[in-house]
């Protein structure tokens, strides 16, 4: 799993990103506007480097090792040197830790907040909540909720409603994403069993892979060594780049560019009983 966190902890509450600089950013910007940040309130800004997750969930053994920056004047010296800042930095962190992160639990229902979930099994997660998912299996992702992330193990039988997934990774894996369920980003090894509806998956990558994709679904971007099994209905693929496979499609899909080094094989190919490609 090589994942990095940046957080920003306020005096009372903390926010987690994967997405950089810009998720960082948007952290900021979005307190800024309920007004929140003011001259003398100062966040504090760190990274969690990959194998992060190691550390969030057993502070007490493992070494924190991060990199920091903000713009406080108490941080002038290397973080190593100030005693004080470490202990205040490791005291926010574990409430920080306490708040958002559930571990080897059964949960019947999330609906709101965010969560970092390892080892979880939940039944339902729905409303505006907001997960990052380790390991863990979800039956139903439903309404707006989103999920920053889902990796290692993590399993999700079904996405629906409105529901967005930011990044499959590793060996994730989604039985059925339906209705108006968006998946930004496929990589790794990630498997998406059934996609049909009005769904859409805007990249795949690596050796991700699609089973079924039917209905007004749509593929933004294939690249890497990707797959489809079997496109039908009406689905789209805009683009479909060296190395990747459309194994089975339909007279309505529509594949609107197909770049040199990239397979394509009609459904009424003779012979055609799924793929045969070397990194299947």
């Amino acid at each position: 799993m090589d994942l990095e966190f940046s957080i920003v902890l306020f005096e009372n509450e903390g926010y987690a990103t994967t997405r950089g600089e810009k998720g960082v950013q948007d952290i900021l910007a979005a307190k800024a506007d309920t007004g929140y940040i003011k001259n003398d309130t100062y966040p504090i800004i760190f990274s969690l480097h990959p194998y992060c997750w190691k550390w969030w969930i057993s502070l007490k053994h493992q070494r924190l090792n991060f990199s920091m920056f903000s713009a406080d004047s108490w941080l002038d010296r290397p973080l190593r040197k100030n005693k004080p800042i470490q202990q205040r930095l490791i005291a926010a962190l574990k409430d920080w830790q306490k708040k958002y992160l559930r571990a080897n639990e059964t949960i019947k229902l999330i609906s709101s907040g965010k969560h970092i979930l390892y080892h979880c099994d939940v039944e339902t997660v729905c409303g505006d909540a907001e997960i990052y998912c380790f390991d863990s299996v979800i039956d139903t992702m439903e309404d707006h909720a989103q999920a920053e992330i889902i990796t290692g193990n993590s399993f999700i039988k079904n996405v629906q409603g409105n529901a967005q997934i930011q990044c499959l990774d590793d060996h994730a894996m989604i039985t059925n994403l339906c209705e108006n369920a968006v998946v930004h980003k496929m990589k790794d090894i990630s498997l998406i069993r059934h996609a049909y509806r009005d769904s859409q998956i805007h990249t795949m990558q690596s050796n991700s892979r699609i089973l079924s994709l039917n209905g007004n679904t749509r593929v933004g971007t294939m690249n890497g060594h990707a797959i489809v099994d079997r496109a039908s209905g009406q689905s789209v693929i805009e683009k479909v780049s060296c190395g990747c496979a459309v194994l089975g499609l339909s007279h309505d899909v529509q594949i609107k560019k197909i770049e040199s080094g990239a397979t394509v094989l009609p459904l009424h190919v003779d012979g055609y009983h799924g793929s045969t490609m070397p990194f299947s």
